[in-house]
């Protein structure tokens, strides 16, 4: 199976069968998952936002555009971030090579919030990530016995 369509399986299979689907995983698989799984938060929650940061920086020309454009990314980027390191902590250590496989329930939940706020349906500020990332943690307890523990480098 090709890695993308494996990483579909595993993003798709958390949500439907999470302690199968993190039982069944190889040692190496899914290391980069946190890096994609934030970029298409990124993505699918941050463009407009990034996008208003271009346009600042674009108008002021100078330093200060810059960091206000510095300083979108930044308060796109906080919430996973959090949400990462909730993860590892339930996890522990032996077990945080997963944590990253645990943001598909934000992606899922504050993506459709942001898309429902689109259409009209606006939930109120902050509780889509508040939600997705109360579900991320959760479901991060609820594999955390079927993680296979990684042994630490010595």
């Amino acid at each position: 199976m090709s890695p993308f369509l494996r990483a579909l399986w595993r993003y798709g299979g958390l949500l439907v069968r999470p302690r199968a689907t993190v039982a069944a995983l190889e040692a190496d698989e899914g290391r980069h998952d946190g890096l994609v799984l934030g970029l298409l938060y990124l993505f699918g929650v941050g463009t407009l936002e990034l996008l208003r940061g271009v346009a600042a920086a674009r108008v002021t020309a100078d330093l200060g555009g810059l960091l206000m454009l510095a300083s979108a990314l930044g308060r796109v980027l906080v919430v996973p971030i959090v949400v990462l390191v909730a993860c590892e902590t339930v996890l522990g250590r032996v077990r945080s090579h997963r944590r990253g496989l645990m943001l598909v329930p934000l992606l899922v939940v504050v993506t459709v919030a942001h898309e429902l706020a689109a259409h009209g349906h606006a939930l109120p500020s902050l509780w889509p990530e508040v939600a997705g990332g109360s579900l991320c943690v959760g479901w991060a307890w609820w594999v955390r016995p079927a993680v296979e523990p990684e042994e630490a480098e010595a």
